[in-house]
């Protein structure tokens, strides 16, 4: 069989997909690299918000229609499809994620599933309970994709913060060994929900102080307004984030941190996106994911009253807007530094993306894949610092 990889949704998603290709290509299947060349269809489907399922299922269509067989994995495997292979990645557990071409970054799961209890969340229906995979297992999987040249190891999990409460292990522990592997390579951790996050944030700092790890932290907070986050089913107040926050901002400066909020979540009122406004302010940072609440069957919060669509996007605006000039502030810290960064990947012109111990993206018009390099920042562009 030829198959194509159409590959969507976060980063364990993407990297489960990566391993289930390679499963099939173990089995005698052969990957191409264009979908008119392909038999079957790989289809690694993401269903985090009700528009992305509704855009995976009329993708589906759209595949059948061309006359192509389809394998569906990731979160849509637990919808009742019609004429499609449903394929799981347990099969694949073990197997290797795919180094892209004009890419040294590759995503490897460190865990499946989730405990919480987010009124508004299906992935815990997508992916099952908590299943954090074996240390061992991940410590080779490293170790083989470092060989194979990866220069940068993102771990990826629902909530890579939960690692290990399953078993004996937890995620300092597993990153510290990680660090101990031979090879010139840096591990960016992936997002951690803050109850989690809060009870390993002083070991963690600890491993993160290896200048094999990233200075990156990826903790969503949702809401500012502790009714909405009450109303979410969020195990945390947010004093617990800002305290995360706050010691990650404390042990590294110009530490990267990435966070999420959603709009227009029932029981939200224009005082409550003040709350939320008000931490981002209080955070400042680096990425900030804007998602307008979607209604998903099969959640508790399907069916609650939600605020008027116009609303939901005009306060999505005014986030976006508020973080637009806080991150243009932020990178300006950075224009006349000296710095050093590894370039991880190709980009648009013949540029190189690079990125630096904090992992700030840093674009270089020459250089080698894989090279190291020093560099002076002298200027910024959206989301990007343009150095020499």
């Amino acid at each position: 069989m030829k198959f194509f990889l159409e590959n969507y949704g976060c980063t364990l998603n993407q990297a489960q997909g990566e391993m289930i290709a390679n499963s099939l290509i173990s089995q005698g299947n052969q990957i191409v690299d264009s979908l008119d060349l392909a038999d079957s269809v790989l289809l690694s489907t993401c269903m985090v918000i009700k528009h992305t399922e509704d855009r995976m299922i009329k993708r589906i269509e759209e595949i059948k229609k061309g006359g192509k067989d389809i394998i569906v994995s990731g979160c849509l495997t637990h919808l009742p499809l019609k004429e499609v292979r449903k394929i799981d990645f347990s099969a694949s557990y073990g197997r290797l994620p795919i180094l892209k071409e004009g890419n040294l970054s590759v995503g490897i799961p460190i865990a499946e599933g989730c405990d919480g209890g987010c009124s508004f969340c299906i992935s815990r229906v997508a992916r099952g309970r908590l299943n954090s995979f074996d240390e061992e297992v991940i410590l080779e999987t490293v170790r083989k994709m470092v060989a194979r040249g990866a220069k940068e190891i993102r771990l990826t999990a629902l909530d890579t913060g939960s690692y290990g409460q399953d078993r004996s292990d937890n995620l300092p522990g597993l990153i510290e060994r990680i660090t101990e592997l031979d090879g010139d390579f840096k591990v960016r951790i992936g997002m951690m929900e803050p109850e989690n996050a809060g009870a390993i944030i002083d070991r963690l700092l600890r491993a993160m102080r290896s200048e094999k790890v990233y200075r990156f932290l990826h903790i969503p907070f949702q809401s500012g307004d502790p009714l909405v986050l009450r109303k979410m089913g969020r195990q945390y107040k947010i004093e617990k984030f800002l305290e995360v926050v706050r010691k990650f901002r404390t042990d590294f400066k110009f530490g990267m941190l990435s966070t999420d909020v959603i709009v227009g979540f029932p029981y939200e009122s224009v005082r409550g996106l003040r709350a939320t406004a008000d931490v981002v302010r209080q955070v400042q940072p680096e990425i900030l994911n804007v998602t307008k609440y979607s209604p998903r069957p099969g959640t508790a919060a399907f069916g609650w009253k939600i605020p008027p669509t116009n609303q939901t996007a005009q306060w999505s605006q005014i986030l976006n807007e508020l973080h637009r000039d806080i991150l243009e502030r932020s990178l300006r810290r950075f224009i006349g530094m000296e710095t050093e960064v590894r370039l991880i990947e190709t980009g648009k012109n013949g540029t190189f993306i690079g990125r630096d111990q904090n992992y700030h993206p840093v674009i270089l018009k020459r250089g080698e894949l894989g090279d190291i390099r020093r560099v002076k920042i002298e200027d910024s562009s959206g989301f990007y610092l343009i150095a020499r």
